[in-house]
């Protein structure tokens, strides 16, 4: 069995993706949003995490603080 691959997305990305509603994204940041669910195609939410200090969000690219939700292909 192979492992799925799981990106860890902030919560604006993470409603991009699940329902493609763009409302709450920064304007500067909907291209590559638009790029990351082009190239990866239907992805699942697999869990909602709160990893420790700042991280990057794998869709937008933006530092983050905070909650986040992974996802992984379907």
């Amino acid at each position: 069995m192979t492992s799925a691959t799981v990106f860890q997305l902030c919560n604006s990305c993470a409603v991009a993706v699940a329902y493609g509603d763009m409302s709450g994204l920064d304007t500067e940041n909907t291209a590559e949003v638009l790029a990351f669910m082009d190239h990866h195609g239907l992805l699942v939410v697999a869990d909602d995490i709160d990893p420790p200090g700042s991280w990057l969000c794998e869709c937008c690219g933006l530092d983050q603080l905070g909650a986040a939700r992974t996802f992984a292909h379907h």
